[in-house]
């Protein structure tokens, strides 16, 4: 989920050289003029993989893998009445294999249009559930493993100039799709063995589609939320002028 970070680092690392002078051996820099920049920006992101994947602590770009996330809100008890399901320490593996579907710069309009597909990931981390089952009050807590394969997100990206010529990133549309998953909630409801059997057959039979309709929405904001607040930490000092090179 997390993959669609990747060009979007890529341009606001940049963008971060570009403007305080010093570019590092493993950057590779595009201009604005050149016909073919989203092309360039493609191959500096490939250049920048290995980079990427142990992060670059000099620009506040954490490390991808793997990647860590403090929390995700998967159910928020509206889509799925009584359910509140809260990832936490959550630890992603699998994102350096990432590859860049597309990418599209619109220099003037200053929007990005960015897609990413991570063949495989792996997520542990632990998890908080308050709901309501078969008219009984449940609170539960426990570590979870999942695994995604065929990930492929698809972002657009909108950044505008403030009054001091700086740049920011405004706004981010993802989408996410998943072409299978499994999870695995070794210890759910371990207090209650007999709701603990009811919790799985519930979750055995229910779709994975479903699941994956009802949760994605809170995921693919959680991420763009991440990612603004990081790109906009990265470019938050940029003359505007200095971004891309003519």
């Amino acid at each position: 989920m997390e993959s669609t970070k990747l060009p979007l680092f890529l341009l606001c690392v940049l963008l971060f050289e570009s403007g305080y002078g010093t570019i590092p051996d493993y950057i590779k820099v595009c201009h604005r003029s050149d016909p073919k920049v989203a092309a360039c920006v493609k191959d500096s992101v490939e250049s920048l993989r290995s980079q990427l994947v142990k992060g670059i602590p000099e620009l506040e770009v954490p490390a991808i893998d793997p990647f860590t996330i403090d929390e995700i809100v998967v159910f928020d008890g509206e889509e799925i009445p009584n359910l509140k399901v809260v990832l936490k320490n959550i630890v992603a593996t699998g994102f350096g294999k990432f590859e860049i579907t597309k990418l599209k710069l619109d220099i003037e309009k200053k929007t990005y249009r960015v897609g990413v597909r991570v063949p495989f990931m792996d997520c542990q981390g632990s998890y908080d559930v308050d709901s309501k089952w078969l008219g009984t009050a449940v609170k539960t807590s426990g570590d979870f493993q999942t695994n995604a394969t065929g990930i492929d997100g698809q972002a657009v990206i909108q950044a505008s100039v403030d009054e001091e010529n700086h740049m920011k990133m405004d706004s981010m549309v993802m989408k996410l799709k998943v072409e299978d998953f499994n999870f695995n909630l070794p210890n759910l409801l371990k207090e209650d063995p007999a709701l603990a059997q009811v919790a799985k057959a519930f979750l055995d039979n229910s779709s994975k589609k479903d699941l994956l309709r009802l949760g994605m929405p809170y995921i693919e904001k959680k991420c763009s939320e991440i990612l603004l607040k990081m790109a906009n930490k990265i470019v938050k000092n940029l003359d505007y002028d200095e971004v891309f090179p003519q």
